[in-house]
């Protein structure tokens, strides 16, 4: 049963949290973000930190510039989409669609909940995957983290990609 209680991710922002980036780990923050096309979509506003599980958790993203029909607005991406740019201080997103974008809740600082989270996934999941990963994955809220969204071997230092060509981390 529903208590009403209000249940909050115990997730913080990187800049107002004790976790140190270690050599190696990119600090995105500030980078204008793009999409694959090279479009803009906004700018990196801080990262959202784990500190139980020591991990990066999602990428906030300042939207802006993309037309009238969507407003400006903080979002979360998880970590496990995003890359950095070839040569360049920027991070790049697949294509999200402008109605995904439309779609994501807004981020308001210390308000992530479960059932936030679970938006953002059915926002940016493929309805195929998501049926599968609801009966799976988010009935067990401890392995929601275990998703490919949420990859640590994607945080932009451990990207091979990025390591071989990329001087700016």
């Amino acid at each position: 049963m529903n208590s009403g209680t209000i249940v909050y991710s115990n997730l913080e922002e990187l800049s107002k949290s004790i976790y140190q980036l270690t050599d190696g780990e990119a600090d995105i923050k500030g980078w204008p973000v793009r999409n694959e096309a090279g479009d803009p979509v906004g700018k990196v506003r801080d990262l959202l930190f784990d500190p139980e599980q020591n991990a990066i958790r999602y990428v906030i993203v300042e939207l802006a510039d993309m037309g009238e029909d969507l407003e400006e607005k903080a979002v979360l991406i998880p970590i496990g989409l995003i890359n950095l740019g070839e040569g360049k201080k920027e991070v790049i997103l697949p294509d999200i669609h402008h109605d995904q974008f439309r779609a994501m809740p807004r981020y308001i600082i210390g308000e992530v909940t479960p059932e936030l989270e679970n938006q953002i996934r059915n926002v940016i999941g493929s309805p195929a995957a998501l049926r599968i990963e609801d009966e799976i994955v988010e009935i067990d809220r401890a392995n929601f983290y275990r998703h490919h969204h949420f990859d640590k071997n994607s945080f932009p230092e451990q990207n091979p990609r990025n390591q071989e060509s990329d001087p700016l981390i």
